[in-house]
């Protein structure tokens, strides 16, 4: 994690490339448009202007917890080999939503085909939710690509400062599918781009949250290991969110599987296992936390229940990067042992 833009290009200069990575060439498709219907997003295909464009106002108190591994993989990638996420899987997605509508479906999220298509309420060009302003910071935990596009809705219906956390890199054989974040990133970039003259510096961070980020499985020998995990180099401390004016903490997730309108956000699946012990924290500094389920068309923010006991998450498995991040290549098992 590196401390203020300036130090970014030196930081970038001396960050060392898992050498496992030589096979991560190809990202999206270069004949794909973006989200503007053009080719804008070659303008951001780079590491160092994706990583601006997508990051927080520069010399803000965010600035620092921006990761930075999956965008230093772009510039290690074959340029002719990476574009915006395929026209082919935009296409699928309003078509499932389409789909939902015609069948009399809610208007929450859909889940098919194994992700996440955001309802028309979470999607850019729909109005902002009305508790997203100065004093507010926005945890936006979602699968995958659904999380980007919902952190460029609310960068430009809020002008909020996005603060992404992706601190993994991209594999061919990767666990996590870092290659479609990427994308995505790509896809959106000249659209925020257009927005960020308009975020001022009380504008509220989003922190941008891939919810698969622990995986579901350990991975096999030959096997690259990408899960991660959000630390306290991501994640900021009760102090820091005071000194910065924040009072409150939004979870938004896509569903808390409550079983009323005002029912407390309380279940397996909220917040992920690395977050709770982040939260509870910031409960016990006298900070609000809500909830807001994208489920909900109205987007209303629910009290937000801590355990009762402090938890501890176990980061055991989770194979960090010499090069800062995670991610490597599972080694097959030792051959040495004791014979009987």
């Amino acid at each position: 994690m590196w401390q203020r833009w300036s130090r970014f290009l030196e930081a970038l200069g001396g960050i060392r490339i898992p050498v496992q990575l030589s096979g991560a060439k190809q990202a999206g498709d270069p004949s794909a448009p973006d989200a503007a219907g053009g080719r804008g997003w070659a303008a951001y295909a780079r590491t160092e202007a994706l990583f601006q464009v997508w990051g927080p106002l520069e010399g803000g108190p965010w600035e620092p917890y921006h990761c930075v591994p999956l965008f230093a993989a772009l510039d290690r990638m074959d340029r002719k080999q990476i574009g915006p996420t395929p026209l082919r899987m935009v296409e699928e997605d309003a078509n499932r939503l389409a789909r939902a509508a015609e069948g009399g479906a809610t208007a929450g999220p859909q889940f098919t085909g194994g992700s996440l298509v955001l309802p028309a309420h979470a999607r850019p060009g729909a109005p902002a939710p009305a508790w997203l302003e100065p004093g507010t910071l926005c945890v936006l935990d979602l699968p995958g690509r659904a999380a980007v596009e919902a952190a460029a809705w609310l960068v430009t219906a809020a002008e909020a400062q996005p603060v992404c956390t992706f601190d993994h890199w991209p594999h061919p054989r990767g666990l996590l599918p870092a290659e479609l974040v990427l994308a995505e990133l790509l896809r959106w970039a000249a659209t925020l781009a257009t927005a960020r003259g308009r975020i001022a510096s009380d504008a509220p961070p989003v922190w941008v949250c891939d919810s698969t980020r622990l995986g579901t499985r350990k991975g096999s020998p030959g096997e690259f290991d990408n899960r991660y995990y959000l630390d306290d180099s991501i994640l900021p401390t009760p102090q820091v969110l005071a000194r910065a004016g924040i009072t409150r903490v939004v979870y938004l997730g896509w569903s808390g599987g409550e079983n009323g309108a005002d029912a407390p956000a309380l279940g397996g699946g909220i917040p992920l296992a690395d977050l709770v012990e982040w939260f509870t924290d910031v409960l016990g500094a006298g900070l609000e936390i809500l909830h807001a389920p994208v489920a909900d068309p109205e987007l209303r923010p629910r009290p937000f229940q801590g355990p009762s006991r402090r938890p501890r998450f176990s980061t055991k498995g989770y194979r960090r990067s010499a090069a800062g991040g995670f991610g490597t290549e599972i080694p097959e098992p030792s051959s040495s042992g004791s014979s009987g």
